[in-house]
């Protein structure tokens, strides 16, 4: 039970490291001649999986999945 949380997480985490370097991507490199709003979506995309993220992790703790090290 435990890992089939921890996957989810570990997945959303990826996501939110993969739109960062988007984001820095399009800032970088990309001239904006197709899309200008690219890195706002990108970052705003990365936005939401971090508040998913957070949401998850309160849950696990919630329900008693995921314990702190702390207590």
């Amino acid at each position: 039970m435990e890992f089939m949380f921890k996957l989810p997480v570990l997945l959303v985490l990826a996501f939110i490291v993969f739109s960062l370097g988007q984001g820095m991507y399009y800032l970088a490199k990309d001239d904006g001649d197709v899309d200008k709003t690219r890195v706002v979506k990108a970052l705003t995309v990365r936005i939401v999986l971090s508040l998913t993220l957070f949401a998850l992790l309160f849950l696990g703790c919630f329900l008693g999945v995921l314990k702190p090290h702390g207590m």
